[in-house]
């Protein structure tokens, strides 16, 4: 069940009124039911999946009830290491074993060997990717401490590791954060409800109006034949253009998703964490990463690259480093292995693959870390040069040099294999075709010149919206102020732009009685 479908849409209608006049303390349930029917619904019925997701669910529960009780340390140590491996072992089979089987029957190949290892055909626990992650986080926090009393409730604990709106793209929440609203906290807020629709309909703009329209061009382009040439092959300068259109629809369609997902859990009364704050006025490729997927970044940040540092190997590699190099090598080098295992993970993450690895993943972590080696050179280069960096053209230009990177990168998560995108990125330098900008070619992706100008307007449309953000925080009061403006003002704005007045004022008036007040309601006017 897509979140953009009219089965979504009744669905969530009728679970948000069943919440709402529901007694508090039994609205979990209400959310428990819609769960378990969206959870059931999305994995094509199919109990064996089903049972996989309740399975790891109560894993986790049971293995965060152990550890508060009096044990010895070593045996808690014993029992989070094995719920972790089994946790992590059932999301590898399910969902990044292709990565293993292509690369043993690759290295096969290379020693003439065909060792004809097959994907089995069976179906995934829906949301995989993002209810393991959760149940990771719960249990670490347990055992750090972090969550003082665990669930006791087996199906509290499902209800919180399938919450229906996040299992389809996340975001990434925290028991402490999340666990007072969503067990039956809440309560009604009419200013709240409203913000969410607002959100929710600002969410369906950016998927459906322009994310939808964009993923045409980008089939077009990133669905013909692969490289090597043929003729109907998108080479070049077209190449750059896939990759800018391809960010521009990943972006309006994954912060679209979150919008709706988060709108709708606002008005459910359950506040869930931001995913996504304006990413492209970063100027640094570490800082997009902060902005851009925000819980996921935190999330291996706190569970991957921090105990990473902290562990005993670790301390075992910095004396070794402070003994053989010194002690700035001791702290460099541990810190570029734990952003290495961490960058890596985010690539293995996104999917089994090399090309994900290497676009979400080790590009990222190559561009920092040379960035981090190369800052005396930048500095030396800056003072050289006399470059003002206070000015707005200085980041302005960071901006730009940031987004090329990023879409760069990006887009080998899109290419067929990690080959691919390489091959198609030396066109670039090789096939030089600037008449594709004059020649009409990119008004032949499936978009003509009337749906391009129409996604260009709707894509500065975002870009406003987010400037605005940026400059004053927000902009939904805003917003709500200039349609009172309107609303209130429609009778001279019709009069000001219709030399008829007579016709004029019966559309007004209609409009002012029929349409102004609902617009009012829902935007709190």
């Amino acid at each position: 069940m897509s979140i953009v479908s009219l089965h979504f849409f009744i669905f969530t209608g009728v679970i948000l009124t069943l919440y709402w006049i529901c007694v508090p303390k039994w609205r979990w349930i209400v959310l428990f039911i819609a769960t378990s029917y969206f959870l059931f619904l999305n994995t094509y019925r199919n109990i064996a999946a089903c049972a996989i997701f309740v399975m790891d669910v109560l894993t986790v529960w049971l293995a965060a009830l152990c550890l508060k009780k009096n044990l010895q340390e070593q045996t808690k140590k014993r029992i989070l290491f094995f719920t972790l491996f089994f946790v992590v072992a059932v999301l590898i089979l399910y969902k990044e074993l292709s990565f293993f089987i292509n690369n043993i029957n690759s290295i096969g190949r290379i020693a003439g060997i065909d060792y004809g290892l097959r994907l089995p055909k069976w179906v995934a626990p829906f949301g995989i990717s993002y209810f393991t992650l959760i149940l990771i986080g719960y249990l670490l926090d347990v055992y750090w401490g972090t969550i003082e009393t665990p669930q006791k409730n087996p199906l509290k604990m499902i209800l919180f590791a399938g919450y229906f709106p996040q299992l389809t793209s996340g975001p990434f929440s925290r028991y402490n954060d999340i666990a007072g609203s969503l067990f039956g906290n809440a309560s009604w807020n009419l200013k709240r409800v409203q913000f969410g629709i607002q959100r929710f309909l600002w969410g369906l703009f950016k998927k459906l109006v322009i994310a939808e329209r964009l993923a045409v061009a980008v089939s077009t382009i990133y669905d013909s034949k692969p490289l090597p040439l043929q003729e109907d092959t998108y080479v070049g300068l077209m190449v750059v253009i896939g990759a800018f259109v391809y960010v521009a629809q990943l972006y309006t369609d994954f912060s679209g998703c979150m919008d709706i997902v988060i709108g709708i859990s606002e008005m459910f009364g359950i506040p869930l964490a931001e995913n996504f704050c304006r990413p492209f006025s970063s100027t640094s490729l570490s800082e997009i990463w902060r902005r851009w997927h925000m819980t996921l970044g935190f999330w291996l940040k706190d569970y991957v690259l921090y105990p990473v540092l902290k562990s005993g190997w670790m301390n075992r590699v910095r004396k070794f480093c402070k003994k053989k190099w010194g002690k700035s090598a001791s702290r460099d080098i541990p810190t570029y292995i734990g952003m290495f295992i961490t960058w890596f993970c985010v690539g293995f993450w996104h999917g089994g693959s090399w090309k994900y690895i290497f676009s979400s993943g080790l590009f990222f972590f190559v561009m920092i870390v040379g960035g981090l080696l190369l800052q005396p050179v930048f500095h030396k280069l800056i003072t050289l040069l006399k470059i003002n960096t206070d000015t707005w053209s200085w980041v302005f230009f960071q901006r730009m040099r940031l987004f090329c990177l990023f879409f760069i990168s990006v887009s080998f998560g899109r290419r067929v294999d990690l080959l691919d995108g390489v091959r198609a990125w030396k066109t670039v330098f090789t096939n030089w075709n600037p008449w594709v900008l004059f020649d009409d070619t990119i008004f032949r992706l499936g978009l003509d010149r009337k749906d391009f100008d129409v996604c260009v307007v709707r894509l500065i449309v975002v870009l406003v919206v987010s400037m605005l953000q940026n400059r004053y925080g927000g902009v939904r009061d805003v917003g709500c102020c200039l349609i009172r403006a309107v609303a209130e003002n429609y009778d001279r704005i019709v009069c000001h732009y219709n030399r008829n007045v007579d016709e004029a004022f019966p559309i007004s008036r209609f409009v002012r009685r029929i349409y102004a007040p609902r617009l009012m309601v829902v935007f709190e006017l």
